[in-house]
């Protein structure tokens, strides 16, 4: 090992080299990204496709299925599942970890445009989204306004949008419940009876007036001529002089059959910000794109762009991500600076000379600041993970280098010189702490091999670590011996102080005291086996008593309340009773510095790309709190007050109110931490048996937010046709079909230009012909003769119950009972749900599981504690190859079994629960347990190849080591 001798005999070269490395650094850090996660993208696609008008049968039949059937060719998919609800399809394709998600997103294109052909015509085009952290909105703004209201979506677009998609690092900008600008065509049925029209002969008639087609050109030898005919209809009042046809020389126009009204679109989509009536706007980043400069960026363009609005238009934000970032890596930042703090005084209080001691706690920025240099070169991010390793390895960094220093302060005081001391003492320990290094390297490697989402959280802090630790060694072996080949002075120069030689006969007394209790456990080693073997055997069964979560739930001052109404209830009647909600909202809580609601289904299904529930019966109310130090209650203690006095409602169905950080709701998806999965053939037996199970985990008290995915369902009107009557008509089923849609959600007729905007011309009937369920029998139905009757001729109409929610997995229906849990851990919520399903009259052909985040965690945990053993047989290699023996590493394994006796009982006496989070603290441990072991191994063999005897070597090497053992501790 020349390492320490180069160092040693090129000071200045050396010195260089780390200051090289500081500068680089120091750079890299201020160019480093900052955002809450690393860059998250998942191994899975959804695929959402609107369906206006459709139930969720019609949803499942037309549009789900079709889709569903080719993309089970998808390459490398694991898992297909999907959910049909009144509009939208929603399909999720789960792949396998490593997957490329881009490839698989292109592929899924190409099947999906396999089957486009046979999707309906309404059906928009099928929407195929990665989910990334990226799509978590930067900052959501509520727009509100009084007389430009009716204006609003041009503002937005031209005024507020448009800017902010030019800010650097903005992706996409969207907007949900603006008012849309639309030419309303509302026929009278009975008029266009009277003129042999129907509603397809208006829309095409409406599509001819407003085609431009180009006329050509006419060449006049020095010029040459374009011909224009353009739209006929500019106006309003335009397209109300359209002319449909002529009846006994009659001309019948639009304005004889029809209203028309410039107005706002009805939609099913509501905003409210601060118990207002809003447009809600939200600002998403481009992936990889740094979150705080991003938030300032718009949040600068946000103050330009307010100026130049109307005066009655106020932007005020809701929520942002920047406050959330900002506030967890200053914690860990704070937390960074007084672990730096506590381990020099550590160093101080052992070494006791300020030389010595300064020595070691310069490796600690040298060892981390390398870490920043990988950072930016494998484009990391600065988030709570990095930071997290960088907390960790802290207290490690200087482990090597006190091992170092102690070393070459025991040699100089025997009366080596400094430089000769520096070299010699550094390679006397340089096998010892190369393998202690090592094995903590080794804890990490398998964590680069797992997938799921523990390796996707994780991944980064074992990269982190295991370069701090691995520059930290380097730093120990060079710049540690070269400093204190400079630094140290002969022990005939040093000063001895009263508190040195007060300190000194301290440690002495207690290495001593350590002598005697080494010399006692050889004696006795019998006794101390049986007391192992009792505090082991305690320790087990305290083990069986530990609760286990998944990942923790942290505070960013987010209480969201998610609600349901009763199946078909209007957008309108839905924000009515989220309006109670609100006032719950501002009464019980005082700590809200703002709040939002969004209610109803969006068109385009904007609200599930953003992980917001959608449903003309759904409402999100959510309220952002100020910061922790600033309220007594946290956000889990405000959510279950408001949950209590929700519960009152009696409008409202469904609900779950959570309280701690979107972002974290957003990774663990919309998946509850208990979901009793149900599948078989027969839809209403498994309705049945969820029933039951539902009404048994409601009369629990640890389950709240019961609900069932197999509901009620909502009233609908169904349209059984008469074929034969239908045939004598020259009718069919899409025949009819299509003019009922058109007469009730109406028929795109084209468009009118205005100053270069283009605006829907939309026809269908008057609103008081569709208001009332017996509308339906009255609507008129074209026959290809041009003969006109009313539906009620061909059909029979009667009420009936539709499903709301349709889910399948695998391409099969299954229903799912999904629960929130109350003040117990994962683990014991998941064995009340089994010992619920064990006692429940379970027909056959059914099949009951429990899943949920509960399955997530095993999989987990799975994954750890194969991270756990293959970490413990790489460290056993590393060490065997260390002491080229099979059996001395055995003896430093056995610490390992002390370590998870101190773990468990920590766990018991604090009351928290074990959680991946707390695994991986676990599994570092690991590393750190043998660490010490290496090097007492290591400096007992050396004492034995000196010949001292067995017992003298044990005790010696255990009394001389203690200093370095306690510190590195």
């Amino acid at each position: 090992m020349r390492l320490p001798k180069i160092a040693v005999n090129r000071p200045v070269s050396t010195l260089m080299a780390f200051v090289a490395v500081l500068v680089m650094g120091t750079v890299s850090y201020f160019f480093l990204p900052r955002d809450v996660l690393p860059n998250i993208e998942l191994p899975s696609l959804t695929i959402i496709t609107i369906y206006p008008g459709a139930s969720a049968e019609e949803v499942e039949q037309q549009v789900t299925r079709p889709l569903e059937r080719v993309l089970a060719g998808a390459q490398s998919m694991k898992k297909i599942s999907s959910i049909s609800r009144e509009n939208v399809s929603l399909i999720s394709l789960q792949f396998n970890w490593g997957t490329d998600v881009t490839d698989a997103a292109n592929n899924a294109r190409d099947l999906v445009e396999l089957v486009k052909s046979d999707l309906p015509a309404e059906a928009r085009q099928p929407y195929i989204m990665k989910l990334n952290n990226a799509m978590m909105p930067v900052v959501i703004y509520g727009i509100t306004a009084n007389e430009s209201y009716p204006a609003i979506e041009k503002i937005i677009e031209d005024n507020i949008s448009s800017p902010l998609r030019k800010v650097e690092g903005v992706g996409t900008v969207l907007y949900i419940a603006q008012p849309t600008r639309e030419i309303r065509i509302e026929v009278d049925p009975f008029k266009m009876q009277a003129y042999h029209l129907s509603i397809a002969r208006v829309t095409e008639a409406l599509k001819l007036q407003n085609t431009s087609i180009p006329g050509g050109v006419i060449k006049t030898g020095d010029h040459d001529f374009s011909v224009k005919i353009p739209e006929a209809s500019t106006s309003a009042e335009d397209i109300r002089k359209t002319v449909l046809s002529s009846v006994n020389g009659h001309i019948v126009r639009l304005a004889d059959i029809a209203t028309v009204t410039d107005d706002l679109k009805e939609k099913d989509e509501i905003a409210r910000t601060n118990g207002t009536r809003a447009v809600a706007l939200f600002v998403q980043k481009q992936s990889g794109a740094n979150t705080l400069q991003v938030y300032k960026a718009v949040s600068e363009a946000m103050t330009s762009i307010q100026k130049n609005l109307p005066n009655d238009v106020q932007v005020k934000e809701i929520i942002n991500s920047a406050e959330v970032i900002n506030k967890s890596l200053g914690n860990l930042s704070e937390t960074l600076w007084y672990a730096a703090f506590f381990v020099i005084i550590v160093v101080i209080a052992f070494l006791r000379e300020w030389r010595s001691s300064l020595i070691v706690i310069v490796t600690i920025p040298f060892s981390l600041i390398v870490a920043f240099i990988m950072m930016y070169a494998l484009g990391y991010t600065i988030n709570i993970f990095s930071m997290m390793a960088l907390v960790i390895a802290i207290g490690m960094v200087v482990d090597d280098a006190i091992v170092v220093i102690e070393n070459i302060s025991r040699h100089i005081e025997k009366g080596s010189r400094p430089r000769e001391a520096a070299i010699f003492a550094t390679m006397e320990m340089g096998r010892a702490i190369v393998a202690s290094t090592l094995t903590i390297v080794a804890v990490f490697i398998p964590m680069f091999f797992i997938g799921g989402i523990v390796g996707i959280m994780f991944k980064q802090l074992a990269v982190i670590t295991t370069v701090t630790m691995l520059a930290s060694l380097v730093t120990a072996l060079s710049l540690t011996p070269m400093l204190a080949s400079v630094l140290l002075k002969p022990v005939r120069l040093k000063k001895e102080t009263r508190f040195y030689k007060a300190s000194e006969r301290f440690l002495q007394r207690f290495e001593n005291g350590y002598h005697r209790s080494l010399r006692w456990a050889i004696h006795n080693r019998y006794l101390l086996i049986v007391i192992v073997l009792i505090i082991s055997a305690i320790t087990i069964w305290q083990a069986t008593l530990l609760g286990t979560d998944y990942i923790p739930e942290f505070d960013a001052g987010d209480v969201v309340a998610v609600i349901e109404t009763e199946p078909g209830t209007s957008a309108e009647e839905t924000e009515r009773i989220a309006m109670k909600v609100e006032e719950i909202f501002r009464r019980e809580i005082p700590e809200q510095v703002s709040s939002y609601t969004i209610a109803g289904q969006t068109e385009k299904g904007i609200l599930t790309t953003i992980s917001f529930a959608e449903g003309k019966n759904v409402a999100t109310i959510g309220a952002h709190l100020v910061l922790p130090e600033n309220r007594r209650r946290s956000a889990a203690e405000i959510a279950e007050a408001v949950r209590k006095q929700i519960a009152q409602i009696p409008e409202i169905e469904k609900f779950h109110v959570t309280g701690g950080s979107m972002l974290s709701s957003a990774l663990l998806g919309n998946v509850k931490p208990i979901e009793i999965k149900i599948t078989g053939n027969n839809i209403p037996v498994m309705t049945a048996t969820a029933e039951k199970i539902r009404e048994a985990m409601n009369s629990d008290p640890i389950f709240s937010g019961v609900e069932s995915s197999a509901d009620q369902g909502t009233l609908e009107l169904q349209i059984h046709i008469d074929q034969d009557r239908a045939s004598e008509l020259g009718l069919n089923t899409a025949l009819i079909s299509l003019q009922v849609r058109q007469a009730l959600y109406g028929a795109d007729a084209g468009e009118l230009q205005e100053e270069g905007d283009d605006y829907n011309l939309v026809v269908r009937y008057k609103k008081e012909n569709r208001r009332q369920a017996d509308d339906l029998k009255n609507i008129m139905i074209s026959t290809l003769t041009g003969k006109m009757v009313p539906l009620s001729y061909v059909a029979e109409i009667s009420q009936e119950k539709g499903l709301t929610e349709i889910r399948r997995e695998s391409q099969q229906r299954i229903v799912k009972v999904m629960a929130s849990v109350n003040g117990v851990s994962l683990s014991e919520a998941a064995d009340h749900a089994r010992k619920i399903v064990s006692q429940t009259d379970i027909p056959e052909n059914v099949s009951v599981e429990v899943a949920g985040q509960v399955s997530d965690q095993k999989e987990s945990f799975n994954n750890l504690w194969l991270i756990f053993v293959l970490g413990t047989l790489m460290v056993y290699m590393i060490m065997a190859s260390q002491f080229e023996s099979m059996k001395d590493p055995f003896i430093i394994l056995f610490a390992i079994p002390f370590g998870l006796i101190g773990i468990v009982w920590a766990f018991r006496i604090t009351g928290l629960t074990l959680s991946v989070v707390t695994f991986i603290g676990m599994i570092m441990l690991l590393g750190i347990v043998v660490r010490n072991g290496i090097i007492l191994v290591d400096y007992t063999n050396l004492l034995l190849q000196r010949d001292l005897p067995l017992e003298e070597a044990v005790t010696q090497a255990g009394q001389s080591r203690l200093r370095p053992v306690l510190m590195t501790s």
